[in-house]
């Protein structure tokens, strides 16, 4: 699959490295991680995402300054990278050929080449390995996946790390990668305004369940009073899985057209993905999400819970 991969880029002239909307570190070090290789291969390349507003944390990952919100003219190969299915990406389809490169196991191989790896503990990694088949990996790379490769695990907190996850890090660290550097940009760097919004949401927060299920949201006029921004409030719904008492997680994001972007965390067996999936989202077992046009929050609530009391 890798040399189908490979091939497929080396006959492409116009390539798109695309991460999906409202974009992780995974997402991005994914992309970026192509993009110097790809421009040494003398390949015209774009770096795009139709998210407006991405978190000012990532600006330190090489080449971030060159992601453009507009789609390239031409296009004859768009690569996504960490994206489970092709309406997460913002576009509308087009006359490209696609290589999907994922590790959810929801994917919806949408690719013509659909290199899906559901173990590995991030997407930056299996980009790697994709990335290896053909070159040896160089200082900029090494850092943009594991930029990816720390926050898709928590900073090895979760449990989709092993053995083979620290051999992984080791390995990008002998590069020459400063593990310290990347938190402090990561975890260290918040503005005024995401401090509020994190006061504001923390007095949200419901327990439902005999708080088993913490529930919290954050709505525009949250954002309008904190001076926050979306990309502001990507950590709140950790605050939620890090009660003592609780074992899932549900954040709930309103957006402009007042819809709801759902955020589900699990702490137990519960198969958060599978939930996500039967409202149209995905994503990972322990951390899924979607999108729901329910508006009233206590139905959206209410549907959730029936979906997880019923298998």
């Amino acid at each position: 699959m890798h040399k189908q991969a490979w091939d497929l880029i080396q006959e492409s002239h116009y390539i798109t490295l695309i991460s999906h909307m409202n974009p992780d570190a995974d997402t991005l070090g994914s992309a970026l991680s192509f993009y110097p290789i790809l421009k040494k291969m003398g390949k015209n390349v774009t770096l795009f995402n139709a998210t407006k507003d991405i978190a000012n944390k990532y600006d330190f990952l090489p080449n971030f300054q060159k992601i453009k919100n507009s789609f390239p003219t031409q296009c004859d190969l768009l690569i996504s990278f960490d994206c489970g299915s092709f309406d997460r990406l913002g576009i509308p389809k087009g006359d490209f050929k696609i290589l999907n490169v994922d590790h959810h196991k929801s994917n919806n191989y949408y690719g013509d080449i659909n290199i899906i790896e559901s173990e590995a503990e991030s997407c930056t990694l299996v980009a790697k390995r994709l990335l290896e088949y053909e070159h040896t990996l160089t200082y900029d790379e090494a850092l943009c996946i594991y930029t990816g490769l720390v926050e898709d695990t928590g900073f090895f907190t979760f449990s989709n790390c092993h053995e083979s996850t620290f051999l992984e890090a080791a390995k990008l660290v002998s590069v020459g990668i400063k593990p310290a550097q990347i938190a402090r940009n990561l975890k260290m760097r918040n503005s005024l305004a995401k401090t509020r919004m994190t006061g504001l949401f923390i007095n949200s927060i419901e327990l439902l369940q005999d708080a088993t299920v913490a529930v919290g949201t954050v709505t525009q006029e949250n954002l309008q009073s904190s001076g926050a921004l979306k990309s502001d409030c990507d950590h709140l719904v950790d605050i939620l899985r890090n009660l003592s008492t609780t074992s899932l997680a549900i954040f709930l994001f309103e957006e402009k057209n007042g819809s709801f972007k759902v955020s589900l965390r699990s702490k137990t067996d519960l198969d958060v993905s599978k939930i996500a999936l039967s409202f149209g989202g995905g994503g990972h077992a322990k951390a899924a999400g979607f999108i729901s046009e329910e508006i009233e929050k206590e139905t959206l609530i209410n549907n959730i819970l029936t979906k997880v009391h019923n298998g």
